[in-house]
């Protein structure tokens, strides 16, 4: 878990993309309550630089595509490969089912491909699906030219049994070098409820 004023602000190395937001405690993949110290709002997004190619502008379908392999991998269930868009550091900050991020600011953290994956497992056991309509996307000459976002426009997160959960946001921070997120927030509008 993670504090929400540690996303009070969302940095793509330089990209123009930022939401605000204040802090509390959450709860740990155990269900633990606890809070966290401040920390950094930037994702960590850099590379070695002899990793890097000299010439790999990240490009708007690269990041598109890589969104649209996020859901894909979701839905379908695929552990291993969902764990492998989280490389290293990656992190995903996304609300669960009973997780109000907008008034009770509280979601779940998972980082690297074991935590994140074992956090998409247990969603779907609630049998979580994502879906999503239109995405905006990011590149900018400020930023390394191998990063990349996108913002993803009217989600929502539908659960076994008919419990539907907005979501307020979802923006994904990419790495079009790495062919991997460093970080992915999906925060909610409210509880998931039967409609």
């Amino acid at each position: 878990m993670a504090r929400w004023d540690r996303l009070g602000r969302w940095v793509t190395a330089g990209l123009a993309t930022a939401w605000v937001a204040g802090g509390a405690g959450c709860t740990s993949e155990h269900g633990q309550w606890h809070q966290h110290t401040p920390t950094s709002a930037a994702p960590q997004v850099t590379a070695p630089a002899a990793t890097l190619p000299a010439a790999a502008p990240c490009v708007k379908q690269q990041i598109r595509l890589a969104v649209e392999k996020f859901f894909a991998a979701w839905n379908h269930h695929e552990r291993a490969a969902f764990g492998r868009l989280f490389p290293g550091q990656g992190e995903l900050d996304m609300a669960t089912a009973h997780q109000d991020t907008l008034h009770h600011r509280v979601w779940s953290s998972a980082v690297g491909p074991a935590q994140v994956a074992a956090f998409a497992a247990r969603q779907w056991l609630l049998g979580e699906v994502l879906s999503h309509d239109g995405m905006t996307v990011f590149t900018s000459a400020s930023a390394p030219v191998y990063m990349g976002g996108a913002e993803v426009n009217d989600v929502s997160a539908r659960f076994a049994g008919g419990a539907v959960q907005p979501i307020e946001e979802a923006k994904f921070n990419y790495n079009c070098a790495a062919h991997a997120f460093t970080h992915v927030v999906i925060i909610s509008a409210g509880v998931a409820r039967k409609r």
